[in-house]
């Protein structure tokens, strides 16, 4: 789970589903920003909260920008990663 900084009432947190999700706290509702076939293991937001980075169990990293509302593949590790960082 994380919170993005610019974002005080969104909350983004992942499933063992592979699943992205944001919560949004005043409406008390979610919704899916995107979905992938390895479950997520960890995520980390950028310093400014543009951005998000989503570790899975497959080793594959994937970024979501938040204003251009799109994901991408970062890279794909040898070993799972449990903790990101986001510097």
């Amino acid at each position: 789970m994380t919170w993005p900084k610019d974002h005080p009432n969104e909350l983004i947190f992942g499933l063992a589903d592979g699943k992205v999700r944001m919560g949004i706290l005043k409406s008390n509702k979610s919704s899916v920003l995107y979905s992938t076939e390895s479950y997520c293991v960890s995520l980390a937001s950028s310093r400014d909260g543009a951005t998000v980075i989503s570790g899975h169990i497959d080793g594959s990293v994937y970024a979501y920008s938040m204003s251009n509302q799109s994901y991408k593949k970062l890279f794909t590790h040898h070993s799972v990663p449990y903790g990101l960082g986001f510097g």
